[in-house]
């Protein structure tokens, strides 16, 4: 009992922090701007993407994940065992897939699908090198979400320190937490987020230049 007392704010911040609640944090952030994209998209549009995000990439493979965990597929919904990550991820690389393919057909603003199709990418990434190495799924999704809050910042002029601070520091806890509940080395806890950061740079760089 005392030592899950002391896991708790780990157990917790993994929770909050989680990659499947990352995508429509960023989304509703970049909605939450006033700058040309919220001012385009209609209120009930803004809220129909949010709800399609978080049912796509949230939802939906949750539900997968405690599908497989039912019929025996996974022994764990953490996802603790690095063999068991490949079918999960799988599937949630099919619905970033779908989400972007439905964003695209909807002619929405470039920023939203250049972040979905960032967040596919480093899901497919995290596919790939999970064959080999269990880097953290958790701080490649922090990475790029700080990532994407400091491209905002620069791309729509608007002052986002405090918010790109706080990111920083909700890494570093993420990044703790991890380490203190034995699910990572502190090197694949580093390529997580570095790959993170590095992916959603280069991908706005490339796509805005």
């Amino acid at each position: 009992m005392g030592q899950y007392r002391g896991d708790l704010w780990a157990r917790l911040s993994s929770m909050i922090f989680h990659p499947m609640i990352m995508p429509t944090l960023a989304v509703a952030i970049l909605f939450a701007i006033p700058s040309y994209v919220s001012f385009s998209t209609p209120v009930g549009v803004r809220r129909l993407i949010i709800g399609l995000v978080f049912a796509n990439t949230c939802i939906a493979p949750f539900l997968v994940i405690l599908l497989m965990k039912k019929t025996g597929l996974i022994s764990d919904v953490m996802l603790n065992n690095r063999s068991e990550r490949v079918y999960p991820i799988m599937v949630s690389a099919f619905f970033y897939l779908f989400t972007y393919y439905l964003f695209r057909q909807a002619n929405l603003p470039s920023l939203l699908n250049y972040f979905i199709m960032g967040a596919t990418l480093l899901v497919l990434l995290g596919f790939v090198i999970t064959f080999y190495w269990k880097i953290s799924l958790h701080m490649i999704s922090m990475g790029g979400f700080t990532a994407y809050l400091i491209v905002l910042s620069f791309l729509l002029g608007y002052e986002m320190h405090l918010m790109i601070i706080a990111s920083i520091l909700a890494s570093g806890i993420l990044g703790s937490a991890r380490l203190k509940l034995n699910a990572h080395k502190p090197s694949q806890v580093y390529a997580g987020y570095l790959t993170g950061i590095v992916v959603m740079f280069v991908l706005f760089y490339y796509l805005r230049g």
